[in-house]
C-alpha cells in the first residue's frame, strides 16, 4: 500500500507526505525483520533478547543498542530518539 500512497502523493505534489510515507515504509521493513527474528525465537521455544531499543519520534525508525548521534533514516537528533529498556 505504501508505494500506491507515495505515487498519489507525488502526483499531488505533497512532498511532506511523500517523505513521511517513504520513512514509514523503511521503518516497517526494519520492524518486519525484528518480528521475523522474534517469531523464529518463539518457534524454537526461546526468548528473544531485546536489550536497549530506540525509536525515532519523527519517522519511526527502530534500532537496537546504543542510540546513534542522528537517526539513520531521517537524520533527527539523538534527543528525539526514545529509549525503551
Amino acid at each position: 500500500m505504501y508505494p500506491a500512497y507515495i505515487a498519489v502523493a507525488e502526483l499531488q505534489e505533497e512532498r511532506g507526505v511523500v517523505r513521511s510515507t517513504k520513512w514509514a515504509l523503511k521503518a516497517e521493513k526494519i520492524h518486519t525483520e525484528m518480528y521475523t527474528t522474534a517469531k523464529t525465537s518463539v518457534a524454537d521455544g526461546k526468548d528473544t533478547e531485546v536489550g536497549k531499543m530506540h525509536v525515532c519520534s519523527v519517522c519511526g525508525w527502530t534500532g537496537k543498542g546504543d542510540a546513534p548521534d542522528n537517526c539513520p533514516l531521517c537524520n533527527a537528533k539523538k534527543e528525539l530518539l526514545v529509549l525503551f529498556e
